[in-house]
């Protein structure tokens, strides 16, 4: 879906379709597409009429391999980086109309159902995470000492572990609950706004505290408690950045 000219504005893509006899060609490219580098297929979003704007979208399903249709090399990331990424390039891209993802114009909703069920789940390795860094947190604390005690004992030090377990859990349950309600059939647009918003900032947070716990160890990459950190802020980044997500929930708010 995201091009160079087009991220948070998602609806506002260049990329084109046109109809043919034969079914559709398409030019355009994209950008920060999700493993490219080695995916077998794409799933696309172009417009076929502009001055329809989100009901003008529909989406394609792209093999490897198809003429006028090229991965770029690799995008190196600040964080992420077992995450392969590439940009997308369609020119003069002949595909035959079994390849379109439903009918014409039905792009946005496929996208947006889409999105509902990626904010909802993707961010669960981040409870994982956050879970790990707490256990590692309290055991430094336990065995790190500085004027004759462990560090744990430090109302500052504890205080921000404490941090830690309140945003831990915070974050299961917000995740939970809009996984609850996609399994159940029910809509979770709200739910899946909030848990993306609050597990990511939270999970930025606490990689700012372990890195804060562990003092000169944490920001040394030896230790990778700072590679947690470079992670934690694509999280605030993809699948709708958090005033994206703000947005989203402001609105059906009815703001």
């Amino acid at each position: 879906m995201s091009e160079p000219g087009s991220g948070s504005d998602a609806y506002s893509l260049r990329t084109r379709a046109e109809r043919t006899a034969e079914g559709y060609v398409l030019n355009g490219s994209k950008t920060f597409v999700t493993n490219a580098p080695v995916a077998d297929l794409a799933v696309v979003f172009a417009t076929l009429d502009p001055a329809k704007g989100m009901w003008g979208i529909t989406a394609f399903v792209i093999e490897k391999g198809t003429p006028g249709f090229r991965v770029g090399g690799p995008l190196e990331k600040m964080g992420l980086r077992t995450s392969p990424m590439a940009e997308l390039f369609l020119e003069d891209c002949r595909l035959p109309e079994a390849a379109r993802l439903g009918p014409e114009g039905a792009g946005a909703r496929i996208f947006n159902h889409s999105m509902e069920w990626e904010r909802s789940c993707i961010l669960a390795t981040q409870v994982g995470a956050m879970e790990r860094q707490l256990e590692e947190c309290i055991e430094y604390a336990r065995q790190r000492e500085q004027f004759g005690q462990p560090i744990g004992k430090f109302q500052s030090v504890a205080n921000r572990i404490a941090d830690m377990k309140v945003r831990l859990e915070t974050s299961r349950l917000l995740l939970y609950q809009a996984a609850w309600l996609k399994s159940a059939g029910k809509p979770a647009t709200m739910q899946a706004a909030l848990a993306k918003l609050y597990l990511s900032e939270s999970f930025v947070q606490s990689s700012l505290d372990a890195i804060r716990i562990h003092g000169g160890y944490g920001y040394m990459s030896e230790f990778e408690i700072e590679r947690d950190l470079r992670d934690a802020v694509g999280g605030t980044l993809y699948s709708g950045t958090s005033d994206i997500q703000r947005t989203i929930i402001a609105r059906l708010l009815g703001l």
